[in-house]
């Protein structure tokens, strides 16, 4: 693919092309293309389910678009998320009253962006699911204890299950439900000759491997195996090490899933892109003996084909769902119901073409405003407001400083960019000061789309979930024991998209105290001073996240004469509440 010349706009431009080949020849899919977002029409109201991620995986995510599967895929460039304003636009293409499942795969862009996205929709009324899956054995339990396993070839029996399930009439819970339980029971790995050529790049410039090599347990974005064999074994020889590692109790670092003789297994073999079907029918036919031989399980379906790819990636890999262990027998008979979804090897498609305007509903009937009547003070409100923004542009060139020694120098900048958005708001009346909840939403709206990058995800996803549980309350008037519990209830959100907690050195260390000390004192004050307190405790933290984890010890331990480095998002939490407080103090 690479040795084709680039298309004009690079590849965007090829994601395009292919999602209108793709729609071109099934008629029963509609292209949106500002948003890239593939949707077929539902017959019945049920719930809506939708998938998406980088682009590059074909079929995955588009081509599971069809009855019985996905309502809407969403797809980003090539091995990046698509924005939370894409995923916005799918959901808003469909009618609410049943619910909406997400389902993603374990990358921290594509969780942020989706989740970001349910926490908008929960904080305006709607019933909004996030199923996470991960499915990789290569990345242990101690290497991978921080951010789990990644999501591989076993997404696709999850959009099966969820989407038969939904099609069925079953309710958000339960498709939700069987969902996350088929997550939990299923165990993947690959093997590659070589990474994939990504369109666009000089060859010459790729990582490639050497001609008697091959990597066990490579991602689908081109990330390095966990393990370099220098010499090719035979195909045999390589389905018993992959085998092994999928099934055996031996490795208790990679033993997810257990399995036992006389289990009952679902095995599926990926084609990683770059493999002829002849080679792929050998590796189906040893995966399934020796299971059967070796391991002695019951394999109760076998599912071969081209399901997630790494491009051209010249490779396979493994799947197993054991359903002995997920305990439910409706699974086995969701994964044989018929779908129209084209990437799906047993399909019945429609007979016509379905139009997007039959069935989409305007973006402005489902992005309702908020129905909460929770009152506050709007002058006291644009007060807080203004100083917090003020405090922000005061303290940017310091914030910058610290993320410049340990980020890429742009957590001031993003703040700064942040609170200008919302001086603009409310200099042109843009921002609802008197309704508490769509202020919050308003300024949620200003974050993502001013802010971006991880930390404007993560304001915003906390923030979002702040005016969920403002909107939840019968109070007319916001006082501190409202906005404590509301506070509390977006932390712990939060928490759901992210593992770091207090002592990680992140802005959780000046977030965290600031709501428990709020809680247990219900002084304000008391609460910012904790926070502050909380934010020099970095100094003498390790990083464990973002692009301060990379960065020497020696480097953040001697920064200045008064210890350690800081972190710099602990630093701009603790701005913006000391922003609040002096206006609250009067």
């Amino acid at each position: 693919m690479s040795r084709f010349k680039s298309f004009p706009d690079g590849p965007n431009d090829l994601v395009l092309s292919s999602l209108k080949g793709l729609v071109a020849t099934n008629p029963a899919l509609t292209l949106m293309e500002n948003d890239k977002v593939v949707v077929r029409q539902s017959e019945k109201d049920k719930v809506v389910i939708v998938s998406g991620g980088g682009s590059g995986h074909e079929p995955s995510h588009a081509g599971y678009v069809g009855k019985g599967m996905l309502d809407a895929a969403v797809c980003g460039s090539i091995f990046a998320s698509p924005s939370t304003k894409q995923i916005i636009s799918a959901l808003s293409l469909f009618p609410s009253s049943r619910g909406f499942v997400l389902i993603v795969k374990n990358y921290t862009g594509d969780i942020l962006h989706f989740g970001l996205a349910a926490e908008k929709l929960k904080a305006k009324g709607l019933e909004v699911e996030l199923v996470i899956v991960g499915d990789d054995v290569a990345v242990g339990k101690a290497k991978g204890g921080l951010v789990g396993r990644r999501g591989l070839a076993g997404t696709v029996l999850v959009h099966k299950t969820a989407g038969a399930a939904a099609e069925s009439g079953l309710p958000i819970s339960e498709v939700s439900r069987l969902a996350r339980v088929v997550s939990e029971n299923i165990v993947t790995i690959g093997a590659s000759l070589d990474h994939c050529c990504i369109p666009g790049r000089d060859p010459s410039q790729q990582i490639s491997l050497g001609p008697d090599e091959i990597e066990i347990g490579m991602g689908i974005h081109n990330e390095p195996g966990v393990e370099k064999l220098t010499s090719i074994p035979t195909r045999e020889e390589l389905v018993q090490k992959l085998l092994r590692t999928l099934v055996s109790s031996d490795d208790i670092d990679r033993a997810f899933v257990p399995f036992h003789p006389a289990d009952e297994v679902v095995l599926l073999v990926n084609n990683l892109g770059g493999i002829s079907n002849l080679e792929l029918g050998v590796f189906v036919h040893l995966a399934a003996s020796q299971l059967r031989e070796t391991y002695e399980l019951k394999l109760v379906r076998v599912l071969a084909g081209t399901f997630m790819t790494a491009l051209d990636g010249p490779g396979f890999s493994i799947t197993l769902l054991n359903l002995t262990k997920a305990g439910d027998d409706r699974i086995l008979q969701l994964l044989d119901m018929p779908t129209g979804a084209p990437g799906w090897t047993v399909k019945q498609l429609p007979a016509q073409s379905a139009s997007l305007d039959a069935f989409m509903t305007r973006v402005e009937e489902n992005s309702r405003s908020s129905s909460s009547t929770l009152k506050a003070d709007p002058e006291f409100i644009k007060s807080i407001l203004l100083a917090a923004c003020s405090n922000i542009a005061k303290n940017e060139p310091l914030i910058t400083q610290y993320d410049t020694v340990a980020g890429d120098g742009d957590c001031g900048t993003t703040l700064l960019n942040g609170s200008n958005g919302i001086i603009r708001a409310m200099e042109s009346n843009e921002l609802s000061l008197d309704n508490v909840v769509q202020l919050v939403l308003d300024i949620v709206d200003i974050v993502e789309n001013r802010m971006g990058g991880t930390s404007g995800g993560i304001y915003a996803i906390f923030l979002s979930a702040l005016a969920q549980a403002l909107g939840n309350n019968d109070e007319v008037a916001l006082d501190i024991a409202t906005l404590s519990k509301s506070l509390i209830f977006a932390l712990d959100t939060l928490y759901r998209y992210t593992r770091a907690r207090p002592g990680d050195r992140t802005l959780i260390d000046s977030l965290a105290p600031f709501l428990t000390t709020l809680v247990e004192t219900g002084d304000f004050g008391k609460a910012v001073a904790a926070s502050r307190s909380g934010f020099e405790t970095t100094r003498n933290l390790q990083a464990k996240f973002g692009r301060a984890s990379y960065v020497s010890d020696s480097t953040i331990a001697n920064f200045d004469d008064e210890g350690g480095l800081p972190d710099p998002g602990a630093l701009g939490v603790v701005v913006i509440l000391e922003g609040f407080l002096s206006v609250y103090n009067k």
